[in-house]
């Protein structure tokens, strides 16, 4: 089911002005008040300016070195809402921000997670990254529209595979592509307004062994789901920096695709 955007913004405004209304009770004022996380955040997923991006360098016997940039693919890209008051699931294909996260201070308020996909093969008309290639770098781009609720949140990328320009509510808790396939970080409320870095080189790494014809990735609440089997040991390091983001190089975004052959 797709989602209007304005009613997505204006949920997503909601659940603000709840949690501010919340934080001026008690003494009649905001002194000592506490709204808990973990936390909201949307990325932007709209031209090649903002849309996520993922930069490989590489090296291959057939193709030489190269460091490419991939932009995500719009139509594989979304979110995947859980309500948990009428258990039910809503995913959003193709939205101009892709919302994860939840308020904990609110149990019934619903959770988010965000997935982008970056085509390896070039069906899209980006670079491509050859199947023969050693992963030396990569680095995933996304920038922050929105931070809310917290000015810490915890958050897992997890490498995931779901079917291209096919995300659904199934994807919500689809499983890692290895036990190790995720790293950790924080985002902060600073963050908003800013591209963040995030390295993503194991991921990478292993997309290619497992040869992945699309590096796939879901963000979620590390206090929702690290359980037994993650944790927040397996931590990467990021960089924040302001837009603008330089475009010269960057090939634009295309709708090609959906019949491209599944292998490289």
């Amino acid at each position: 089911m797709k989602k209007c955007r304005t009613f997505r913004n204006a949920k997503f405004l909601a659940i603000s002005l709840l949690l501010a209304m919340v934080a001026s009770c008690g003494n009649g004022n905001n002194e000592g008040a506490n709204i808990t996380g973990p936390g909201f955040i949307a990325l932007d997923d709209t031209s090649s300016s903002f849309a996520p991006l993922l930069t490989v360098s590489y090296t291959s016997p057939t193709a030489g070195s190269a460091t490419v940039q991939i932009l995500s693919d719009p139509l594989s890209d979304g979110d995947v809402e859980f309500d948990p008051v009428q258990n039910t699931y809503t995913t959003t294909v193709a939205p101009s921000k892709d919302f994860f996260g939840e308020d904990s201070a609110n149990p019934d308020l619903p959770e988010f997670r965000a997935f982008h996909t970056f085509p390896l093969d070039g069906a899209t008309g980006q670079p491509v990254v050859p199947g023969d290639a050693t992963i030396n770098s990569a680095v995933l781009e996304v920038f922050v529209d929105d931070v809310d609720f917290a000015s810490v949140i915890p958050t897992f990328v997890d490498m995931i595979q779901y079917p291209f320009r096919g995300l659904s509510a199934a994807d919500f808790d689809a499983p890692l592509i290895t036990p190790t396939s995720y790293r950790a970080l924080d985002f902060f409320f600073s963050d908003e307004g800013n591209f963040v870095d995030i390295d993503v080189t194991a991921l990478m790494q292993q997309a290619q062994v497992s040869a992945l014809t699309d590096f796939q990735v879901r963000y979620d609440l590390q206090s929702l789901a690290s359980g037994a089997s993650k944790s927040a040991s397996l931590a990467t390091s990021r960089n924040v920096h302001a837009p603008p983001r330089p475009t010269g190089n960057l090939m634009p975004r295309q709708n090609a695709g959906a019949d491209r052959p599944r292998s490289r």
